[in-house]
């Protein structure tokens, strides 16, 4: 029997709550209190056949020889039987949707109204709606009779990724949002060069560790895929080591706070080699001779 939810990550949404949103909108339903009734009362018998079936319905057709087109009879009346009695698919709502494409998901859940939802598999559902880009993850629940109930949480974007020529938002797993536009996220940290995306969660878990120092840094650079170079608003970059990059992160925090470091007349702090810090000055304005006087002509 098909479980009537699925659901992997029951982790609280990173990204805020969002209004449920009807995936297939439907008008309202027809029919007083006698329909009502009449539905009620063929929802109870489909009910009890459905969990018979389920509970020995499979050793009967066995031990009776009852196979192939004899056993796709039996599952086509159930799943009309079901469809009469009113578990029908109504309504598709989604909570957490906000880039993801409509027209994606959609076509990810596969439903139509009038579907019969007892055979609706919420699963495969829910694995098809995790491949869209935009999903981090996604739970799918059944609501008897005849709603569906899609709960996802999408990717939130941390840095603006600059490679070969374009900019595209990615999130901490390195993962490109084409769902959002990366013009809008300016305020983002940009992150440079090939392999940078894939490591940006780590880095940016690293750099939050001196959050006044973090909150300075603009542009970070990934150099041959080893270490990388942090450019700061001043203009000043900071060459970090491969190895110990955090402690090497923590020195730099220190020495601004006791120095002042970052604020002098420097254009970059070179932290690479262990135990040595090399400070790369402005280069001061050499001074001109003064324009000696032209002489005065003759005529003068």
């Amino acid at each position: 029997m098909r479980p009537l939810t699925a659901s992997r990550d029951s982790r609280p949404a990173p990204n805020p709550p969002a209004k449920r949103e009807p995936l297939i909108r439907i008008g309202r339903r027809k029919g007083g209190a006698a329909a009502a009734g009449s539905r009620l009362r063929r929802t109870a018998i489909v009910a009890a056949v459905v969990i018979a079936a389920g509970a020995g319905g499979g050793t009967w057709i066995w031990q009776s020889g009852i196979l192939g087109a004899a056993a796709q009879r039996i599952e086509q009346a159930a799943t009309a039987a079901s469809v009469s009695a009113g578990f029908r698919i109504a309504a598709v709502n989604v909570t957490g949707r906000n880039a993801t494409a409509r027209e994606a998901l959609r076509q990810a859940v596969g439903l139509s109204r009038g579907d019969p939802i007892l055979f609706f598999d919420a699963e495969a559902a829910r694995q098809r709606i995790e491949r869209i880009p935009m999903v981090k993850s996604a739970a799918v629940h059944r609501q008897l009779p005849d709603t569906v109930l899609i709960e996802i949480v999408e990717r939130v974007p941390v840095a603006r990724w600059q490679i070969e020529g374009r900019t595209v938002l990615v999130d901490r797993d390195g993962k490109v949002l084409s769902g959002y536009e990366a013009g809008g996220f300016e305020e983002l940290k940009r992150i440079v060069g090939p392999g940078a995306a894939t490591r940006v969660g780590d880095l940016f878990d690293m750099l939050a560790t001196e959050p006044e120092l973090y909150a300075r840094v603009k542009d970070i650079v990934r150099v041959r895929g080893r270490r990388w170079d942090i450019a700061f608003e001043n203009g000043v970059i900071v060459m970090l080591p491969e190895e110990d990059a955090a402690q090497a992160w923590h020195k730099l925090a220190a020495l601004e706070r006791e120095k002042g470091l970052l604020g002098r007349a420097i254009v970059a702090v070179d932290m690479r080699l262990p135990e040595k810090l090399v400070v790369r000055m402005m280069r001061e304005a050499v001074p001109q001779p003064p324009t000696p006087p032209k002489k005065a002509g003759k005529n003068a």
